[in-house]
């Protein structure tokens, strides 16, 4: 899929890695991708899930400059340095699998998130402070853990700040629209709560794309939280995952002010071609957002594209505002 209000950075596995990875370079198939993007003063943090030839799932981290170039010698290993609490109880699998890294600042302080994949009886969802300048961990991770009514795989809460200190929340679910509050006080594991929920309907986005889950941190932008994010739906190779956009309030309750009538067109998109054999065999055409800024004119958007390879698409205003219907009131982009 792509569109003439799009353009796309494409970044081989290969040059992710940190130094301490590179061996695996001729070994097998070297997998980037579902990348988190974070503005660091002029430039770009940007994390990537990299799966090695042995199978293993890790996390690198790396920095960008003002127009999104990778700044060699800065890739870090970053899973290899995160250190699980020596009383924390976690199946072997919630220690060595680390999916889809969204990237945070909250209070000054960097955060990096992920989750444990697909595994019973459940699977755990992580948040890890970082340090700033090595972006490697600082201190334990805090799972992510809900009071109240949860699915038993979680894998796209997306955190956001509504206004400064205590006003963290996190998008759960995005039919219905139902936002949990949590607090970064302490430092053992974060307990969320509801915050608020609503109910509503997209009236004009065809079925056939299926539901919308999360994707992006929600991005304030012009007044409203802009989350880019995806649907999941049957297609003719396997499951196609779309990526979409909508909008809503800045205040309690957050309800949804724009809705998506189409998926987004990127130009990063690829259909479902790979250099490598699928990663899940179930899976057809993969675009899947994990982070997103505004750049000043555009978007940027940090994507994987096929369990392979990272992107950051960069797509018009306008492009984004024609695949959106107002609900209620009228947003612009």
């Amino acid at each position: 899929m792509s569109d003439s209000n799009s353009e796309a950075l494409i970044f081989r596995a290969e040059e992710l890695l940190p130094a301490t990875w590179r061996h695996f370079i001729g070994q097998g198939p070297l997998r980037a991708f579902n990348p988190g993007l974070l503005r660091d003063g002029d430039g770009w943090i940007f994390a990537s899930r990299i799966v090695t030839p042995d199978g293993r799932r890790r996390i690198s981290a790396c920095r960008l400059d003002a127009s999104f170039q990778l700044i060699g010698g800065s890739q870090a290993p970053l899973s290899d340095h995160v250190r699980f609490r020596p009383d924390g109880h976690y199946p072997e699998i919630a220690t060595q699998w680390f999916a889809d890294p969204r990237l945070y600042r909250f209070e000054g302080r960097l955060f990096v998130y992920w989750n444990s994949g697909w595994h019973e009886p459940r699977n755990y969802q992580f948040l890890q402070e970082l340090d700033s300048a090595t972006l490697l961990p600082r201190g334990h991770p805090r799972e992510l853990l809900l009071a109240g009514e949860r699915q038993k795989l979680e894998k796209n809460w997306t955190l956001f700040d509504a206004g400064g200190s205590g006003s963290y929340f996190a998008v759960y679910s995005i039919l219905p629209h139902r936002v949990l509050h949590f607090s970064l006080d302490g430092d053992g594991d974060i307990l969320f709560s509801d915050a608020a929920r609503g109910e509503w309907t997209l009236q004009g986005y065809p079925p056939a794309h299926g539901g919308l889950r999360g994707g992006a941190p929600p991005c304030l932008h012009d007044g409203a939280f802009w989350s880019f994010c995806h649907s999941v739906h049957d297609g003719v190779n396997g499951y196609r995952y779309a990526p979409a956009a909508y909008c809503f309030a800045p205040t309690h309750p957050f309800t949804p002010t724009a809705q998506p009538i189409s998926p987004l067109a990127f130009a990063g998109a690829d259909g479902d071609r790979r250099t490598h054999e699928r990663l899940n065999p179930a899976v057809g055409e993969v675009i899947y957002p994990c982070g997103a800024a505004w750049d000043g004119t555009r978007w940027a958007v940090s994507h994987g594209v096929n369990d392979e390879s990272c992107a950051i698409s960069f797509v018009t205003p306008e492009a984004v505002r024609a695949t959106l219907r107002s609900v209620g009131r009228s947003v612009q982009a």
